[in-house]
């Protein structure tokens, strides 16, 4: 996932080039979202840019580690209870580990389903016998907590890149409304005055 936003940043880092405005402020927004809003002085626009940004990377490192954790637990909590080697298992192993009691329940059912083609070989290391139902339960759960949250830092994934396309946008969008106003302060020597003048491009 972490690809996709490298690729989205150099793409959205190319049209910034193109767009009329400063290239710089835009490549900011890019890479920290608020960045190109504060060089502009928009600062309470920053700020909120900056809050959003922080509580989706919380929200990513969170749910990745909490994930990892449960992962790391329900692996260690089967080879306790289910007398089962983990190493180099797929997750569809752990499932189906979750959903019955023992290697031969689940190959029994799979006969009955006509299924063979799912069914393990028995004597390859896929041998599982858990303790009881309620340790099975048990890891199933740990495996499901595991699972959503690695959904979540996946989303958050996707709010990082969709929060600076909209950092970005929101700067082309600043850029052209202060393209359109024009203050310009004017001395007088003559008159020892000094006028300002307001222009505002329709």
């Amino acid at each position: 996932m972490n690809k996709y936003l490298i690729i989205i940043i150099i793409c959205l880092s190319c049209i910034s080039a193109q767009v009329n405005g400063n290239a710089k402020t835009k490549l900011q927004s890019l890479l920290l979202p608020g960045w190109g809003q504060h060089s502009l002085g928009e600062s309470k626009r920053a700020t909120d840019y900056f809050i959003r940004e922080a509580a989706l990377w919380l929200i990513f490192v969170g749910s990745k580690k909490s994930a990892d954790w449960y992962e790391s637990d329900y692996t260690a909590f089967a080879e306790l209870h289910a007398n089962v080697d983990m190493a180099g298992k797929n997750y569809l192993f752990a499932v189906n580990m979750g959903h019955y009691n023992s290697l031969d329940d689940y190959n029994d059912t799979k006969e009955r389903q006509r299924l063979v083609n799912d069914k393990y070989e028995e004597g390859k290391n896929f041998d599982w016998q858990w303790d009881n139902s309620t340790n099975r339960i048990k890891f199933d759960n740990m495996r499901i907590k595991s699972v959503t949250l690695d959904k979540y830092a996946k989303f958050s994934i996707g709010g990082l890149i969709l929060h600076r396309m909209v950092s970005f946008f929101d700067m082309i969008y600043l850029e052209r409304i202060n393209s359109r106003i024009s203050i310009e302060p004017q001395l007088s020597p003559d008159s020892n005055s000094m006028s300002i003048n307001f222009t505002l491009k329709l």
